[in-house]
């Protein structure tokens, strides 16, 4: 008998034919086939359909290998309706190996919506493996419609996780490192054959392949016990494995395994991002106590990742496969499941494993043996990676840190160094060196939208040529209206490109003043979007319309739509050079706010812009992992030099929002999986505001970074957003002085000056007439540690400050020559900083802002900062009024509950509060207007404060107390 049937195995190549359950196939489409399980007579029990899906790799069988194992045929017999996607085997269909990770999710989601038509019922859906990770993907792809509930099986939201004894930040660059090495050979991949992952798989589990060949030869006279096993044999053997299309390996790789966005949010289906934290659809998750192919954190991380999903988790004692196929995932995970979708739908009780998670073992595991030799050899190294870096202890951080350094930090600040006047470098040919790199990486998100450097990159030549079209030339000075858009960044890249200046203008500005700005400044075209085309027409006679292209907006008379050039049909002059711009050269101007009304000019050379965003890069660490996210306005210095910069030449995507949301900032931070925020000012007090969550620290975001942070909400934002750093800047808006405090170490301090940094010093100053002290040589007199004075950023002739001055203008007042040798020209920055003992500088106040009382000249800063200091204040603005001859401190304030100040946290401020940092009035407001930079708005606060209702205190000297003034608005202007 052994011999006949061994005779028979070599000339058939199988004993028996599969045997599977019977389906039909109701809608297929060229990625995917859709299979109803049951015969003609079949009636489920349950009327809410489930739908299964395979992994890649393996065939839809794996839920029908043979009859006494078949989940279908577990699920029918508790009275499902049961549903398979089937992929079929691509290297057998046309096109199949070309099939993107965003083909199977879009597949996936049309077949939910065909089965919706059908029955008329949402839809359970559940994965096995990486068939979860896609039910993951499809659920927040539709942002959970038409879906009951989602059930998974061993399928990994953070990847990195799977590496338990090594730090997530060292397995992220270790996986990086990877696929440096592995994306050229990965690109000439058409895909992963099905038969090498079949032997693949067998080599891993070589005994225990082996010790079932010693166990089919002693069965080998049995006929009945090898039909019995002929299905699982053939399956193993290679029936099971079809190819893994090499565009969606190339995806899962670079988006799920190195850059990790299951976890974080922020991956891209159809051009769309797409988050977990999308789903809303309650989530039961099988876990394998056994599985190091998904272990339990990468499974379990799902919570974190889907925060607003009510999730349950069953642990079962089995490996990968044992938890879909074998006798312990029929006798209990299917059963379950039959359980789970009955109490969903209100027809059955609750699952008893949902609290019970540790079912006992089965006596038969097949499946769960074959796997455990894959567990083995993959647990061994991770354990062998996880104890060297343990031995290695801090040094294994301390290298990843010097690493970092090399790969990011080092390129970028050499280039700082070695910039010159005539260097070319500017803001369209950054974008173009991307686009050449990258052409399909992402560049920016808007609005749920994916859009890549390529293009970027065509979308700006094409706005060059309508702009060539529209006679714009080199050196023309061109304002820009426009609302937070990619239009805007596209036509002041186009600025850059073409070698013109963009000026940069912000349409809630007074309308009086911007037309003052576009007459000095020279502009003689004006370009708007379509909402502000009709206020740039009162303020231009050339305007120029780009944006809401195929929206066909109503846009007023005598405006011209650039979106309606055909930029093929543009003939492209002979002066015409692409990405001119050079370091010495103004690259665009800005207009910033200052105390008064009216906001200052500034002009930003490429180089300037250059150095902020080149700075920015290595200063964040900023690489293609990253996701910058810009919530200021792209015509805020701290939108366009830093966010925009720094995101642009650190190769991250960056994701651009209309404004910023206290209210909505979190789900749009998981949308875009932002790894990095920056911030201005008061931005992330707005956000302590909101009430605080049980996921505010499941977040994607490693840093936040900007300025103007003050100490109580660094504090905060640390303890309250978990692993979180700051990154705190300071940097001149006109010159090449940036401070940054890399480390964070030092809560408050704005850190020391960037390496390739203009060269930074503090002078002594009279704070009182605001004039240098100056040494007997008349020189300037730098300050020793932890002496207040006024820091000077040095500049060199080429400045456009500086080279007016010598062509005979007017002198600059924020230029001092001969401060310390007799040629040398610094910028006077106007800010007031200490440093101390380590060359650590700490901001304390704008010269002009300092307050001139009878004690001396004290900060305002201070006085606010120790205003913060009382739980009571939740937003304090401070300004000197003039009484008897001196400035006193007045204190606008908004408390955290809105009630009025009460007399026990009055007392609390008298005795925390010495002179000179007690303010002598304190006016209580419901609100505090800020301005687009998220400062206090002190112009409008100065004009408004005391005619606005609310209470107002004086510090009585004799009381040594604050007395309520009745009618205080009027008696103090009396």
């Amino acid at each position: 008998m052994a011999t006949e049937n061994a005779l028979e195995l070599a000339k058939l190549g199988h004993f028996t034919d599969p045997v599977p359950a019977p389906y039909r196939v109701l809608w297929e489409d060229r990625v995917a086939r859709l299979r109803r399980y049951g015969g003609d007579n079949y009636q489920p029990s349950v009327n809410a359909p489930l739908l299964l899906i395979p992994p890649l790799m393996l065939t839809a069988e794996i839920y029908d290998v043979a009859p006494e194992i078949s989940a279908v045929n577990a699920l029918m017999g508790s009275g499902l309706d049961v549903w398979v996607v089937d992929f079929g085997s691509p290297e057998h269909e046309e096109g199949g190996l070309a099939r993107t990770l965003d083909d199977h999710v879009e597949a996936i989601d049309r077949a939910i919506d065909y089965i919706q038509q059908t029955t008329g019922q949402s839809v359970h859906v559940a994965g096995y493996s990486q068939g979860g990770m896609f039910a993951y993907q499809t659920a927040a792809f539709r942002r959970s419609a038409g879906i009951a509930s989602l059930i998974t099986f061993g399928s990994p939201v953070d990847i990195h996780r799977n590496f338990r004894a090594i730090d997530d930040s060292i397995a992220g660059r270790a996986f990086e490192l990877a696929q440096a090495v592995l994306d050229a050979p990965l690109e000439k991949i058409e895909g992963i054959p099905g038969f090498l992952t079949s032997t693949g798989f067998r080599m891993l589990a070589f005994r225990k392949e082996l010790a079932q060949l010693l166990d089919f030869a002693q069965k080998l006279h049995d006929r009945r016990a090898l039909e019995k096993r002929e299905a699982r044999r053939r399956f193993l053997g290679g029936e099971g494995f079809v190819a893994w299309p090499g565009p969606a390996l190339r995806k899962f790789i670079d988006e799920f395994v190195v850059h990790n966005r299951m976890s974080s949010g922020g991956f891209v289906i159809a051009g769309r991002t797409v988050t977990l934290a999308d789903i809303r659809c309650p989530i039961l998750y099988f876990l394998g106590e056994r599985d190091t192919i998904a272990g339990a954190g990468a499974v379990r991380a799902i919570q974190g990742a889907a925060p607003s999903a009510t999730a349950f988790e069953v642990s079962v004692r089995a490996g990968h496969f044992g938890l879909v196929v074998g006798s312990l995932a029929s006798s209990f995970c299917w059963p379950t499941v039959a359980d789970w979708v009955r109490w969903r739908e209100g027809v059955g009780k609750e699952p008893q494993p949902l609290r019970v998670a540790r079912p006992e073992e089965a006596e038969e595991a097949d499946f769960d043996e074959v796997d455990f030799d894959i567990e083995l050899f993959y647990d061994t190294i991770v354990k062998g990676l996880g104890t060297m870096w343990r031995r290695l202890g801090r040094v294994a951080s301390d290298f990843s840190e010097q690493a970092d350094n090399l790969r990011w930090q080092l390129p970028r600040l050499s280039v700082l160094q070695h910039l010159h006047a005539e260097t070319r470098i500017n803001l369209g040919l950054a974008l173009s060196e991307q686009a050449k790199r990258h052409p399909d990486g992402t560049f920016f998100l808007w609005e749920g939208r994916a859009f890549t450097y390529g293009e970027a990159d065509r979308r700006v030549d094409n706005v060059v040529r309508g702009l060539i079209h529209c006679n714009v030339k080199r050196e023309d000075r061109v304002a820009v209206l426009m609302g937070p858009r990619p239009s805007y960044l596209s036509v002041t890249t186009a600025l850059s490109r073409l070698g013109a200046v963009p000026i940069l203008l912000s349409p809630t500005e007074d309308s009086g003043v911007l037309a003052h700005s576009i007459e000095a400044l020279g502009a003689r075209v004006l370009i708007a979007d379509p909402e502000n085309a009709a206020l740039g027409k009162t303020m231009a006679n050339e305007v120029l319309v780009l944006g809401g292209a195929g929206t066909n907006p109503v846009l007023p008379p005598g405006v011209t739509n650039m979106e309606d050039i055909d930029p093929t049909t543009v003939e492209m002059p002979t002066w015409y050079e692409a990405n001119p711009g050079r370091a010495e050269e103004v690259g665009m101007i800005l207009r910033t706010a200052g105390r008064t009304k009216d906001p200052r000019t500034a002009q930003i050379t490429n180089r300037r812009w250059a150095f902020s965003a080149y700075g920015t890069a290595a200063a964040c660490s900023l690489s293609a992992k990253d996701t910058v996210y810009c919530c200021l306005p792209l015509h805020h210095p701290a939108g366009m030099l830093v966010a925009v910069g720094g995101g642009l030449v650190g190769g991250s995507r960056l994701a651009l929002s209309a404004s910023f949301d206290p209210e909505h900032f979190w789900d749009q931070v998981r949308r875009y999986g932002a790894t990095v925020v920056f911030y201005a000012r008061d931005m992330l007090r707005l956000l302590l505001w909101l009430d605080s969550s049980a996921s505010d620290a499941q977040n994607p975001v490693r840093l936040f970074a900007g300025s103007g942070l003050r100490q109580d909400v660094w504090r905060k934002v640390l303890d309250r957003y978990g692993p979180v750093g700051v990154l705190e800047f300071y940097a001149s808006t006109e010159f090449d002085a940036v401070l940054a405090n890399t480390s964070g170490e030092k809560v408050g301090s704005v850190g020391r000056p960037l390496p390739g940094s203009a060269e930074v010093e503090l002078v002594r100053c009279d704070l009182v007439s605001q004039e240098f002290i100056r040494a007997e040589d008349g020189r300037l007199v730098r300050c020793e540690p932890g002496e207040e004075g006024v820091l000077i950023a040095q500049v060199d002739a080429t400045h456009p400050l500086v080279a007016l001055e010598s062509a005979g203008r007017e002198a600059d007042e924020r230029i001092v020559r001969s401060a310390f040798d007799p040629d040398d020209s610094w910028f006077v920055t106007g800010n007031v900083m200490r440093r101390d003992e380590h060359g650590d500088y700490w901001f304390v106040d704008r010269l002009s802002a300092m307050l001139r009382t009878a004690e001396g000249p004290v900060s305002v800063r201070s006085i606010e900062d120790a205003l913060y200091r009382h739980p009571s204040i939740a937003q304090a603005a401070v300004y000197g009024k003039l009484v008897a001859g001196h400035q006193v401190a007045f204190a606008v304030v908004v408390t955290e509950d809105r009630s009025e100040l009460d007399s026990a946290a009055l007392e609390a401020l008298c005795e925390d509060l010495e002179t000179p940092e007690r303010p002598t009035y304190i006016k209580q407001v419901d609100r505090i207007p800020l301005t687009e930079g998220f400062r206090p708005d002190k112009f409008k606060l100065e004009q408004s404060a005391l005619l606005s209702s609310g209470p107002l205190f004086v510090f009585d000297d004799g009381e040594r107390r604050f007395v309520r003034v009745e009618d205080g608005g009027a008696s103090l202007r009396a």
